[in-house]
């Protein structure tokens, strides 16, 4: 085994692909799975880490992959070469079909234009037609259904006759105490898929017909009747019939299905890659993974780190941060055993695999220089945490290394050099250590060698690092330590872990004397860290509780906001009905007041009750949000623009530009009208159309009343005056109810009779404030504009 495969063995990669290839659905993208393979090209790498996120992208868009079945359609295709397929095997190509089918659709609508997935997608095979030829032709217990063309129909029918005239024969025969009598039961059974009588050997020949069989007493003789003999044949005859009918539909359908494997066999490579990508994705989700930058520059920053493989096994996996390729090229870990060195060393070289491969890392935020070669060195691949290789397993495995590595390696070194004498160990995993710089190979290396935390001090190259160790609890935090050399902790541990205190306390008395100063500063520096990242802890804590009692706080604000414009909103609402009721009421009375000639009263009161309406509003007005109107640029304004009516909130369209008073006009819809540019404001966002309101209690109860839902324009041409004037009459009346002012009457120039008759009238009338002829751009004399009071 090269060191390459020792590498990725030592890695586990293995059982992280077999953990992958449980979230495939098919067998086909199962083995992908356990193939998957930690490319070199750094174009392969993005294509398949682009491939992760698009099927990533759609599971957090729309639910999981449709398809749940694919064929082996290599083996149908064999077996059609030299026979019929079988029900289960046509059964089996609809079914992959079907998967083809949903797929390719469920892709489809789900991808961006440019999604890889999409194009592999767009090879899969869409054709319904031959999936539900099959599907139609069989049961749910994959049987030929009776009707599945018209000669087995036909067929089928022919032998329910027939079994039933064999039925009614038998019941004659047992029915005729002249056959039944020589019978040694009143019963009948089978022999050869023949209906035969057991009759006692005295009287065999007392009942016509042939013997199948003999008992082996030779007392009984299973005789078919001779009024059965012709039925039974003619069974037989159609059950051989249909019997070669479902075969000649089993080789039709053969045969169509044959034009299709070839593109079937493709389809099934298809849906068994987009499966293997959307797997990694399942994968992704499942371990809370994120896609990894890939970089060009030789470095790498893992935040939160986690082995994928422990988070199975236990949520209480410590995250660790781990940067490399800036300012040093080589990590040397020191630190206590069981402290977690192990794990991070494999955690760093199977995160590098797994990008490689295309699959999503279990931390917050990874970036990654691809190196073209990983080779490791950690132990055996019993335990991530034990390491029982010989001194000399572990030198032939660091030879192959030196002899391969170059500065696209990463190099990762467990114990280095350990299971020999410490000083000669020290010496050689030095000079190893060099050696790699010296290659420029990126590498990290543990050891409990205090010589190699020198080489920091000496070369840049280098960088220590270690894993916590509490002194207060004597155990490990398993947190790694970026800059900081770490103790190996040996007699604290053993202590721990129940080694006889005399021994502890004998070793901490010789290691007092014996101990190396540095070893103080250490220490020091570890319990600092310790101090700090505490403080640390409590600061973050205290800034997620201050960030949650704002956003409690900006909630309950949005609420109060909420609910201050659903309260205007009641408000408006509710005055609305009132004042329509009002006014329903006051159209009542109008219509009394009018027959004695009072209309002047009514109308005063009517003016009385719009000023006491427009009040009303202005105090609505000044609790509304009146900034949620935003100005028109009237430079950018073109006819045919949206905009919003401020007095009635409501959208409307523009007719024309302003004029010289600033006034212009707006189209509602169902009629046009004239406003002053000041009324109007951009369109709000949310805007909804207003409700109709209906009017309870009053003699128009039948009606339903809307602000403004009349035309502005009454057209008299083409009227008699007196048709004329019933018309501006009723009119004026509706425009009076409905507030609506000011109001435009064409009757156009003529004779000039009908004009001077509607002016005639208008003098007159209670409903009029005032009139003028129109305005060139409104028609001119042969308009009249009115003002309502």
């Amino acid at each position: 085994m090269d060191i390459y495969s020792k590498t990725v063995s030592t890695l586990e990669f293995d059982k992280v692909k077999e953990e992958l290839s449980k979230f495939a659905k098919f067998s086909q993208s199962k083995a992908l799975c356990l193939r998957a393979f930690a490319y070199s090209d750094v174009e392969k790498i993005q294509n398949q880490i682009e491939l992760t996120r698009e099927a990533k992208k759609i599971l957090d868009l729309a639910k999981d992959t449709p398809a749940e079945f694919i064929a082996q359609v290599g083996k149908i295709r064999a077996n059609s070469a030299v026979s019929y397929l079988s029900e289960d095997e046509l059964n089996d190509i609809a079914k992959t079909m079907k998967s083809s089918r949903l797929l390719k659709r469920f892709i489809i609508e789900n991808s961006e234009e440019e999604f890889l997935l999409k194009h592999l997608a767009e090879n899969l095979i869409a054709d319904k037609q031959l999936e539900d030829k099959i599907f139609e032709t069989f049961d749910e217990n994959l049987n030929i259904r009776h009707n599945a063309t018209p000669e087995l129909k036909g067929l089928y029918s022919s032998l329910r006759d027939t079994e039933q005239n064999i039925r009614d024969t038998i019941q004659t025969l047992l029915n005729s105490p002249n056959f039944s009598k020589y019978l040694q039961e009143n019963i009948y059974t089978h022999r050869d898929d023949r209906i035969v009588f057991q009759v006692t050997a005295s009287n065999k020949t007392k009942v016509p017909g042939i013997v199948h069989d003999v008992s082996s007493s030779a007392k009984t003789f299973y005789i078919e009747p001779a009024q059965l003999v012709p039925l039974n044949n003619k069974v037989r005859e159609i059950k051989s019939k249909i019997h070669a009918e479902c075969i000649r539909i089993l080789v039709d359908l053969t045969n169509l299905v044959k034009e299709y494997l070839p593109d079937l066999e493709n389809c099934e490579k298809i849906m068994a890659e987009i499966d293997f990508h959307f797997a990694k994705a399942r994968y992704a989700v499942k371990l809370h993974a994120v896609e990894p930058e890939i970089t060009q520059e030789k470095y790498i920053y893992f935040e939160n780190m986690k082995h994928p493989l422990l988070m199975q096994v236990t949520e209480d996996v410590v995250a660790n941060n781990f940067e490399i390729g800036k300012d040093y090229k080589s990590v040397i870990i020191t630190g206590s055993n069981t402290g977690g060195k192990t794990v991070t060393l494999k955690t760093i070289g199977l995160f590098i695999l797994m990008a490689k491969a295309g699959m999503f890392l279990p931390c917050t935020y990874a970036k990654l220089y691809p190196f073209k070669d990983v080779f490791a060195d950690i132990g055996d691949s019993q335990s991530i945490l034990q390491s029982l290789s010989t001194f000399s397993a572990h030198m032939t495995n660091i030879i192959e290394i030196l002899n391969k590595s170059s500065e696209e390696s990463f190099v990762l070194l467990d114990e280095v050099c350990a299971g020999t004498d410490p000083v000669e160990g020290a010496v050689l995993a030095r000079g190893i250590l060099e050696k790699l710089a010296q290659k420029q190979v990126t590498s990290v290396i543990t050891t409990h060698y205090g010589e190699l935390k020198a080489l920091e001090y000496t070369n840049s190259f280098f960088k220590n690092a270690s894993v916590e160790f509490n002194t207060e609890t004597l155990k490990p935090t398993y947190k790694l330590l970026i800059g900081i050399p770490g103790l190996s902790n040996a007699i604290s541990i053993a202590s721990n872990l129940g080694l006889d205190p005399d021994i502890v306390n004998k070793a901490k008395t010789t290691l007092v004397t014996q101990k190396d100063p540095t070893v103080a500063v250490v220490e020091k520096l570890q319990e600092t860290h310790q101090e700090l990242s505490k403080n640390l802890e409590e600061a973050q804590e205290l800034k997620e509780s201050s960030l949650s009692i704002k956003k409690e706080y900006e909630e309950n604000l949005n609420q109060v906001k909420k609910d201050k414009k659903k309260t205007i909103k009641n408000i408006k609402n509710k005055f609305d009905i009132e004042m329509m009721e009002a006014r329903a009421e006051i159209k009542e009375i109008l219509d009394e007041l009018r027959k004695e000639k009072s209309e002047k009263i009514a109308r005063r009161a009517y003016s009385r009750l719009a000023k006491l309406e427009d009040g009303f509003r202005g105090e609505i007005d000044k609790v509304s949000d009146k900034n949620h109107y935003l100005e028109i640029d009237w430079d950018k304004v073109v006819v045919g623009d949206v905009v919003m009516l401020k007095t009635l909130h409501q959208k409307v369209t523009i007719v024309s530009l302003p004029d010289k008073n600033k006034r212009l006009f707006v189209d509602m819809g169902t009629m046009k009208m004239k406003v002053k540019k000041e009324e109007l404001a951009v369109l709000d966002e949310n805007y909804k159309e207003p409700q109709k309101i209906k009017i309870p209690g009053t003699s128009f109860n039948k009606f339903e009343l809307k602000r403004y839902a009349m035309s502005q324009t009454l057209d008299l041409r083409g009227y008699r005056v007196e048709e004329a004037l019933d018309s501006v009459e009723n009119y004026l009346d509706q425009a009076s109810l409905a507030n609506l002012t000011p109001v435009y009457i064409i009757h156009g120039h003529g004779t000039g009779a009908l004009k001077q008759a509607v002016r005639d009238f208008l003098k007159e009338s209670p409903y009029v404030a005032k009139f003028r002829p129109g305005e060139d751009s409104e028609g001119g004399d042969g308009v009249s504009v009115v003002d309502i009071n």
